[in-house]
């Protein structure tokens, strides 16, 4: 009985290989990277969420005015929403973190695609002791790096101070804003 010692693959056998799993990894790659950015989409949901209805009920248990914004270097808040998100104690309502013991809590920016606040004038989203955010309303429009409004979403927060995440109520899978108008990322 002879054994043979050809243990290896053919040229045939290995390019055959090769272009099978260049192949399938041509079809999974897009559908990673889609994963992956929802996955960063819910991550920021998330955290925004977390966070605003945090800042509304330390309002409330502490009994003090709470800001959310984000900080510019002198620690005065800016409109630049992909900077990290600071919630901090401000009792007399200035809109600048004077002391960082004030500091609560912060939310590290996106991983991934743009945030924007609509806060009309204002730079921040603020909590009274009652917990209602009275002159602070707006939202937060977070989009894509494509800019495809299909996995845009917007939190709004209410006079009541409570966030309420936009959503789809025509079935077109784009959810729509406060007049009912589809979300536009700019």
């Amino acid at each position: 009985m002879k054994l043979s010692s050809d243990h290896g693959f053919t040229l045939i056998e290995l390019l055959l290989v090769t272009v099978i799993l260049t192949i399938a990894l041509g079809l999974s790659i897009p559908s990673l990277g889609k994963l992956i950015e929802d996955s960063h989409r819910k991550s920021t949901l998330n955290q925004l969420l977390g966070g605003i209805s945090y800042a509304r009920t330390e309002a409330i248990t502490r009994s003090s005015n709470i800001t959310l914004c984000p900080l510019d270097k002198n620690g005065q808040c800016s409109r630049d929403w992909n900077k990290t998100v600071t919630i901090f104690l401000d009792p007399a309502r200035t809109r600048q973190l004077t002391s960082t013991d004030n500091i609560l809590r912060v939310l590290p920016p996106p991983e991934a695609g743009t945030l924007y606040g609509r806060t009309g004038t204002r730079k921040h989203f603020g909590f009274r002791p009652t917990g209602l955010a009275r002159e602070s309303i707006g939202h937060l429009l977070w989009c894509p790096e494509d800019g495809k409004p299909h996995y845009a979403f917007q939190v709004r927060i209410n006079m009541g101070g409570r966030p309420i995440l936009a959503r789809d109520s025509n079935g077109d899978g784009i959810a729509e804003d406060t007049y009912g108008k589809n979300l536009k990322c700019p």
